[in-house]
């Protein structure tokens, strides 16, 4: 009844209230009340007249303009599953239609799309692109990529690979110092029987041999961190680096080698972990490879979850090592003098790791240990399908970077227009 009430108004009104949209070449036929529903629409900025057009023509996605046709006509706004969603936003944002629109739904598999699109927007399409802005002189990208670009040329691969021959070599002549038969200190060997002490002193060559590699990593180091500081093309980024810090502390412990004293002794231990921490500097070497950045990435996205590990392994300690102390707190040789220790036993076992100094003896005790042990495996399973998930998106995400053809010239779209 509805419709034939419809088709028996007059020919004038009728013919003013109906609009003709051309899209693509389809055409659909509506009333300008049902494109007013959406004020802010673009249909309905185009109709809002005295006069409004008889037909309109866009040279737009006609499959889409179904959906956004009945988004008018219902309120409700699908997503077509055939179509890519970041080129339905864009006919939306066309058509002046908010993409958050979409109805719950959908709203997963419109996201979808989204979602990968700015995963590899994250991923940098090549690492062997160097970055020139901010260099003020000609010579200064060619030296930078030279000691910081180990894949921009045959000539960075080969200095990458001496840097971690240095690196390596420092490391081992470090160990090889800590060494008993070797040691350059005075040694004092007690007998089979303790009663006396045998003086032995060395006098090989070796820790001279030790002391002049040490001598001449150092001087490498210190060439190559000048040069890298002196040809970078943010002194501020540098300076903020991480693995730069860690080059400059790692170049003390040569400088310091002689101070005496406790604290001396501390801070050169700290100082040759970071000579250690150096040899992190073999990833860039690695960054090409595809696992290593499926890994980087995956733990990238999974810092969050990682980071909430550490807090909840807190949180877990105070309170199991608060309940054993008080469980076993009867006990006149107990082994968990305090909450401290017990916080200590709460952390081993949390862990799984289990070394057995300590353990509960009372049956309440007991049941405390077992709700812990429960616990810390679920502590650790917590993050693991998380940065399985992460891993997997990865992989595909990285495998499809990889297969695209790289672009030569991007198309320009020409603005689309209607016309009446």
């Amino acid at each position: 009844m509805s419709s034939v009430g419809v088709s028996s108004l007059g020919a004038s009104e009728g013919s003013s209230d109906k609009i003709v949209i051309n899209v693509g070449g389809v055409k659909h036929e509506t009333h300008k009340s049902t494109l007013m529903t959406l004020p802010a629409s673009r249909l309905a900025q185009l109709v809002d007249t005295e006069k409004p057009p008889s037909e309109l023509f866009f040279d737009r996605h006609p499959e889409v303009f179904s959906h956004v046709l009945q988004y008018y006509r219902s309120g409700k706004l699908h997503y077509p599953t055939n179509l890519c969603s970041v080129m339905l936003e864009e006919e939306f944002d066309f058509w002046g239609i908010s993409g958050t629109d979409v109805e719950p739904c959908c709203w997963a598999a419109f996201r979808q799309h989204r979602d990968a699109v700015e995963a590899l927007a994250q991923i940098d399409p090549s690492v062997m692109e160097n970055d020139q802005s901010g260099h003020t002189r000609a010579w200064q990208p060619k030296i930078w990529a030279l000691f910081d670009n180990p894949l921009s040329s045959a000539g960075a691969t080969v200095t990458a690979v001496v840097s971690l021959f240095f690196i390596l070599l420092s490391i081992t002549a470090f160990s090889l110092q800590t060494y008993r038969a070797i040691n350059p200190h005075q040694m004092y060997v007690v007998s089979a029987d303790n009663s006396s002490e045998n003086h032995i002193e060395n006098l090989s060559a070796l820790p001279r041999v030790l002391d002049a590699v040490e001598l001449v990593c150092s001087l490498w180091f210190v060439f190559e961190f000048v040069t890298r500081a002196v040809s970078c093309p943010s002194k501020l980024s540098f300076i903020m680096n991480v693995m730069n810090i860690v080059d400059v502390l790692a170049l003390f412990p040569w400088f310091f080698r002689w101070c005496s004293g406790w604290f001396c002794i501390q801070a050169l231990g700290f100082l040759h972990v970071m000579r250690c921490i150096r040899v992190l500097r073999v990833f860039k070497l690695m960054q090409h490879v595809f696992s290593v950045r499926v890994l980087e990435h995956t733990l990238r996205a999974s810092a969050t979850a990682l980071c909430t590990v550490p807090l909840i392994l807190f949180s877990c300690t105070l309170i199991f090592g608060t309940m054993a102390y008080y469980a076993e707190f009867e006990q006149i040789h107990m082994n968990f003098v305090d909450i401290p220790i017990s916080c200590w036993w709460a952390v081993i076992t949390l862990t799984t790791v289990g070394y057995g100094d300590m353990y509960p003896v009372t049956v309440q005790g007991k049941c405390v240990a077992i709700l812990c042990a429960m616990v810390g495996v679920l502590l650790i399973i917590l993050p693991v399908p998380i940065i399985i998930n992460n891993f997997i998106k990865f992989n595909s995400l990285l495998k499809t970077k990889y297969s695209m053809p790289k672009r030569k010239e991007k198309r320009v779209h020409a603005t689309p227009t209607s016309t009446a």
